[in-house]
């Protein structure tokens, strides 16, 4: 059993979507699970930009069950068929859908109609509102708080429908709406109440641009208790939302469908109409005022430092993948909370990816080869963590590959986090083009020292023929630091560089009996002249040390020969 879940997800855009991967988070981690979340990290809201490539990483074999998020695909529905498509055809594990779902059968839907009556309820029963606009959505979309509106505005016998104003979940419709009201294009209502309290704090914001006071001219009101509810100018009137219990139930039912037992009852504390400014009934003090503030003072500490970092600038200055990696090293201060970052080049058919950079593992500009679809291989899983955003690397159509951020606790990545992936990209590509040029003019690469040239006794020292430039090149098996079999191929580890040849590696092993070569596992032949030690890894396994400082795993097999050929050394 792995105990690995997969999270499929739009984007992170605002506490009211983030509240459902924090809730899987939090209960996949109590069950023991870890989470991979594989997501679109959109710095714009209609083009994904060749984004979505990123489900394609998902490998449904590696886990335990799978969460869709469907309810998050709003602004893109088009990838919801394709997605499902995959899930039916090549997901063998159970699967939950938090939204609506054509194949799957357990599927999730929010409670969020009351607790959304009960904000327009209080508009009308307490303020004695009567024309009340509903401000937000998509028409095309099925939203139950929408239809929690109209019920009340029904049972109290007041006009509900041209009251419903679409516009999509976004900030704009709010400032349309503002402007509208004060220019007179729609009759000035009683009080507004939005989809989301970003909404809703977009609006107070633009009513008072036009000369328009909340709540003395009008009220508003908002919904799913964000941090823009408790926005220092305005407070905002609204009802928590239900994602965060929703993504717990998904993680209670997926559970039980794993396990065969019945699903956990997660309970859910009431919860009632939180009362701000925007309403008149007074701003009282939120319960959380310190944690708020404590949050408030992070995202500015954040947008200082990522400023500060002349973050791009450096980016655009580095001329070698050496010089990237060293750079994400310099850089990763600025994804807050992690524990652990990857980055990984790879084209977009590829089936290998080279992690170029891992905090922890690959820090010195070294680089290494392994199945993208793996996302962090064993050797690279540290204990610590448990949840994992898998986001791509994509700039102008272009993949690049993919950026992996490990965290300690349940946290969905930040707007940082966006824009490091982005401005990672682009530096990407300048660094392509300019090694394009830099081959166009440079001269024929001089041959590395440690393949064969005329200071090379071949007569004291046996050779092994590689592919260097095209050509079958002589190389001393004395500066061979192991031979690795990898996809079927086999190649020479140098100091400068892995290269081909031609032997197999059970061949290898006959030709070079006697020469201090050994096997350490199923695909590497060490050079015994060239280890100077060993020590134990993170997990127990034995780790043979080179000269270089690599260091190369010995499997269980092979542990006690090995130890017996350094004993000899």
């Amino acid at each position: 059993m792995h105990e690995q879940i997969a999270i499929i997800f739009s984007d992170f855009k605002n506490d009211y979507n983030d509240g459902y991967v924090l809730g899987i988070q939090k209960q996949a981690n109590l069950y023991g699970y870890r989470t991979f979340t594989f997501s679109m990290p959109q710095t714009g809201e209609l083009y994904t930009n060749n984004e979505e490539w990123v489900f394609s990483l998902v490998d449904f074999d590696r886990y335990d069950g799978v969460i869709f998020v469907e309810h998050s695909f709003c602004t893109h529905k088009n990838l919801i068929l394709p997605i499902e498509e995959a899930l039916r055809e090549r997901c063998r594990c159970p699967v939950v859908v938090i939204g609506d779902s054509n194949t799957q059968p357990h599927v999730l839907r929010l409670e969020n109609r009351e607790r959304f009556e009960r904000v327009a309820e209080h508009l009308i029963d307490v303020h004695g509102c009567r024309k009340i606009y509903c401000l937000g959505g998509d028409r095309n979309i099925a939203d139950e708080r929408i239809d929690g509106f109209r019920n009340v505005m029904q049972r109290r016998g007041l006009p509900c429908g041209e009251n419903v104003l679409y516009g999509g979940y976004w900030i704009p419709c709010a400032e349309t709406l503002a402007k509208d009201i004060a220019y007179g294009a729609v009759e000035k209502p009683d009080a507004v109440l939005c989809v989301n309290d970003e909404i809703a704090y977009a609006l107070i914001k633009k009513l008072f641009f036009f000369g328009l006071r909340v709540p003395e001219d009008l009220l508003v009101a908002g919904f799913d208790n964000a941090r823009f509810a408790s926005n220092q100018a305005v407070t905002i009137t609204t009802c928590a939302a239900d994602t965060n219990h929703c993504g717990r139930r998904a993680v209670a039912l997926l559970h039980a469908l794993i396990t065969g037992k019945e699903p956990e009852q997660i309970p859910q504390k009431p919860q009632g109409i939180i009362t701000g400014a925007s309403c008149g009934c007074g701003a009282k003090p939120p319960f959380n005022i310190r944690a708020l503030l404590d949050t408030m003072q992070k995202t500015e500490t954040a947008e200082m430092e990522f400023r500060n970092s002349r973050f791009e600038e450096k980016l655009y200055q580095v001329t070698s993948q050496e010089a990237l990696s060293q750079f994400i090293k310099n850089h990763k201060y600025l994804i807050r909370d992690q524990i652990s970052v990857g980055v990984n080049w790879m084209e977009e058919d590829a089936e290998e990816a080279t992690c170029i950079y891992l905090k922890d593992h690959l820090i010195n500009g070294e680089s290494v080869q392994f199945r993208a679809r793996n996302i962090y291989p064993e050797v690279f899983t540290f204990g610590a963590i448990k949840n994992v955003h898998v986001l791509p690397l994509v700039f102008d159509k272009r993949i690049y590959g993919f950026m992996t951020i490990g965290y300690a606790e349940e946290h969905v990545y930040t707007l940082h986090a966006k824009q490091f992936a982005n401005r990672l990209a682009i530096g990407t590509e300048i660094l392509r083009v300019r090694q394009n040029i830099a081959e166009q003019h440079q001269p024929e690469a001089e041959m590395p020292a440690d393949l064969i040239g005329s200071n090379i006794d071949l007569k004291k020292s046996a050779a092994i023929l590689v592919l260097h430039n095209g050509s079958m090149t002589k190389v001393a098996l004395d500066h061979v630091l192991y031979f690795e079999a990898y996809e079927k191929k086999v190649f020479a580890a140098l100091k400068s560089g892995k290269y081909e040849i031609r032997q197999r590696l059970c061949e290898l092993e006959d030709m070079l009996e006697g020469r201090r070569f050994m096997r350490v596992s199923r695909s590497v032949l060490v050079n015994m002249e060239r280890v100077v030690g060993y020590k134990t890894g993170f997990d127990r396994t034995l780790l043979a040390v080179l000269s270089d400082k690599e260091e190369l795993r010995v499997s269980r097999n092979h542990t006690e020969n090995f130890k017996k050929q350094m004993e000899q050394t």
